[in-house]
């Protein structure tokens, strides 16, 4: 393994690199250590040859960009979307001409397609857990570290190799071409989301009240994680965030009461927190958020038997090919399905089509 951090070995490297027909990439980020997450360091493998590459020194990376997009070398990842994502986001680079061997791993059946379990099931390695969540932006990184990134890239290309057999002994090899020129076109797209609070799990039977609350609430957190660079769990976590919400303390005592709040957070950001949730509480009540509306086609019946009719029938297909039902058809796909009765939809796939055929959209007419 080759630790790089300066522009000559770095340039050296690429040459070597794109020399080879096929390379394996990964990356690693820090999004579990800042808000403001960034690439931390750049994992190659080809010709025998593991580097790893830290893109915070300040190395110009062009001929790496150019690499990616290079459509006469195949780039092998595993779990692609995110490095895509943050690799455009941060340097603008996209990627031609890849494999994912998550994917095919996934159009194969396997239960466990983690990078870690497919390492195991075809080399016998294990790879240590215990940097999964390590700080990637730290400097210096300590040798086991850089050692445990360079495996990520290290089996890539014969593992890709072995998936991509099994893959054509089935007959699905064609359907992994499809999806990879599906991952291809991932581009970053900055989420200006007016109301991420939304998102969070277990809000449902929320009043219009708990939901100003929360609303306020996670306002106030993001606004702490932006300006110290921190993820904002480790502002305070959501489930704090639903407490208070629900039990809307306004007084320091029944602050220090909410499940789990640290006497930290308590001590240090509990006049604060007080006076959002009484600010909240005296919200007009026109004022209050809406609560969240359920889908429009649950609330279709007619709309909602015809999807379950079609459920019946992927559930059989994926049960013969013995692949997961949401790989072969995921639910949003049936439902616009549903919605237009064709297979002429955004997002249904031509292998999916082809495999489903015309026994699913008989299902739409019964």
């Amino acid at each position: 393994m080759k630790w790089i951090e300066t522009q000559a070995p770095f340039d050296e490297a690429m040459t070597r690199m794109a020399a080879n027909a096929v390379v394996a990439v990964d990356t690693e980020a820090d999004s579990l250590h800042s808000y403001f997450d960034k690439v931390c360091l750049i994992q190659m493998s080809a010709g025998g040859e593991d580097v790893v590459i830290d893109p915070l020194s300040g190395i110009r990376l062009e001929s790496f960009g150019n690499l990616l997009g290079d459509p006469a070398i195949t780039k092998i990842l595993h779990g692609g979307d995110y490095d895509l994502r943050i690799l455009n986001r941060d340097f603008g680079f996209v990627v031609s001409n890849l494999i994912d061997t998550s994917i095919c791993a996934q159009l194969l059946g396997y239960e466990a397609f983690g990078l870690a379990a497919l390492l195991e099931r075809h080399f016998g390695v294990k790879l240590n857990k215990t940097h999964q969540r390590a700080d990637w932006a730290m400097r210096p990184l300590p040798p086991d570290m850089l050692e445990y990134a360079a495996l990520d890239t290290h089996y890539l290309i014969e593992l890709a190799g072995k998936l991509r057999q099994e893959l054509e002994a089935l007959g699905r090899w064609e359907w992994a071409i499809e999806e990879f020129a599906r991952l291809e076109t991932v581009r970053y797209e900055k989420n200006e989301d007016p109301e991420p609070w939304r998102k969070m799990k277990n809000i449902s039977g929320f009043d219009r009240r708990s939901l100003a609350v929360l609303r306020e609430l996670h306002s106030w957190r993001d606004t702490h994680a932006r300006k110290g660079d921190r993820p904002p769990f480790k502002v305070t976590g959501n489930e704090q965030l639903l407490e208070m919400s629900k039990a809307r303390p306004v007084t320091g005592a029944d602050l220090a009461k909410i499940k789990g709040m640290s006497k930290y957070v308590v001590d240090r950001y509990g006049r604060e927190l007080v006076n959002i949730i009484r600010a909240a509480m005296a919200i007009d009540e026109s004022d209050l958020p809406e609560k969240n509306e359920p889908k429009q086609w649950l609330r279709d019946r007619e709309l909602e038997a015809r999807v379950e009719r079609m459920k019946k029938v992927r559930d059989k297909v994926a049960t013969e090919l013995k692949i997961d039902r949401a790989v072969l058809a995921p639910r949003h796909v049936l439902a616009a399905v549903a919605a237009t009765g064709t297979y002429d939809v955004p997002a249904m796939r031509e292998w999916q089509k082809k495999v489903l055929g015309d026994t699913m959209l008989a299902a739409l007419k019964k």
